[in-house]
């Protein structure tokens, strides 16, 4: 049986870091060969960790492990004649090449030039804020991104002062992983055109509109003539008793963490109050319906943070979803790799690279009847592992 749905498709990727990484690796993994392409020093991903025992070693990197598995690697000084010849050499035998083409970056070669070589290929160029436009120049980083497009503004943990208590963002690296996702999406559009009809195409990916690609119900709110979400805890009880939130819902500590719970329904607040075993207060009429909850939150989750501390996140999820309430524990990172479900569906991939050595991976979020997908094929490349085996010797 053929592992994969893109057995005989063949990806060049010239990009570094992250985004570009990981819109080749979501081919690799559907099975495309794809052909991971380094300076001479390397991906600069490779410098970037975590490492094993925080030793820095351009092999061992999580990320850049993480990033280039079942890829082959080669390594070319595309400062040279030479090197641009090798990669024009491949150049035809390709169906997709992953690369920024603004001038500085890896490569500055002419998409025209490419064309030229081959007009059927699917070029996709991944840029900060695309290839045009006022911004089109300027440099970006997952934080400036994340700002930009007003992620960190719309976080939802309310903040007493706004004005001195400024927006932050999420951990790691969402801008380049969402702009990698949508590169995928894109080129895989384009593939299948390219199969029906042979005509290839340039795709430009702007990070910036990625990121904001992801605000469609704060844009819609606006667009209806509501303003931003507030930031303030005391606006936030206003805007609740005021309508604008349908329901009581929130975080909870608890002795090895935190749990998120929504008892959104009255019913379902009955319920809850069964679990917390129908304390005192539950009776009194300042919590007696929503809107009671409500106007009065900060005592009432004051109380239930008093319970919640004494147990643990996953007994109470699983006591809130026995009642039907919208209940789970707020994982950590370390958690995932302990999840019976994750582990139940086979989401972790053991892979043993010949330096770093054996390490779960994460796998994909989807499965294929029919249709295994090469995982497991091979680790991340050693830096220029396949040179001799893809590269023309150029003297």
């Amino acid at each position: 049986m053929i592992r994969g749905l893109l057995p005989g498709i063949r990806v060049l990727e010239l990009d570094q870091g992250i985004s570009g990484p990981y819109c080749g690796k979501i081919f690799a993994q559907m099975g495309a060969e794809v052909i991971k392409v380094e300076p001479i020093e390397g991906d600069y991903s490779r410098g970037m960790g975590p490492f094993p025992n925080d030793i820095p070693h351009p092999e061992k990197s999580g990320l850049y492990l993480a990033l280039n598995c079942n890829k082959f690697g080669v390594t070319i000084d595309l400062s040279t004649t030479s090197g641009i010849q090798q990669l024009m050499d491949m150049v035809p035998t390709v169906d997709i090449m992953i690369a920024n083409f603004l001038p500085g970056s890896m490569i500055s070669l002419d998409p025209d030039r490419i064309r030229d070589c081959n007009p059927e290929i699917i070029l996709t160029s991944i840029t900060p804020f695309g290839n045009w436009g006022p911004y089109a120049e300027y440099k970006g980083s997952d934080l400036i991104l994340y700002h930009m497009s007003s992620h960190a503004h719309g976080l939802l943990g309310p903040v007493d002062q706004p004005n001195s208590d400024p927006p932050i963002r999420a951990g790691g690296h969402q801008s380049d992983f969402v702009a990698g996702m949508a590169a995928a999406t894109a080129s895989m559009m384009a593939l299948y055109r390219k199969l029906v009809t042979k005509h290839g195409c340039h795709i430009e990916i702007s990070s910036y509109e990625s990121m904001v690609t992801q605000l469609i119900s704060g844009l819609a709110n606006c667009s209806y003539g509501k303003p931003a979400p507030p930031r303030s805890l005391s606006a936030l009880q206003e805007a609740a008793t005021g309508g604008m939130v349908a329901a009581i819902g929130g975080i909870l500590p608890c002795n090895d963490g935190y749990v998120a719970i929504s008892p959104r329904e009255q019913a379902q607040w009955e319920r809850w109050v069964d679990i917390l075993g129908s304390p005192e207060w539950s009776d009194e009429k300042r919590f007696k319906t929503r809107e009671d909850r409500e106007a009065n939150s900060p005592e009432l989750w004051e109380l239930m943070s008093n319970w919640s501390r004494n147990h643990s996140k996953n007994d109470i999820a699983n006591w809130g979803q026995q009642k039907r309430i919208p209940c789970f524990p707020v994982n950590t990172v370390l958690d995932l790799f302990h999840n019976t479900h994750l582990n139940e569906r086979g989401f972790f991939t053991e892979l043993n690279h010949p330096i770093a050595g054996v390490y779960n991976y994460p796998g994909v979020p989807y499965s294929l009847s029919h249709c295994p997908l090469p995982l497991d094929a091979r680790p991340a490349p050693l830096l220029g592992e396949h040179n001799q085996l893809l590269l023309k010797s150029i003297n």
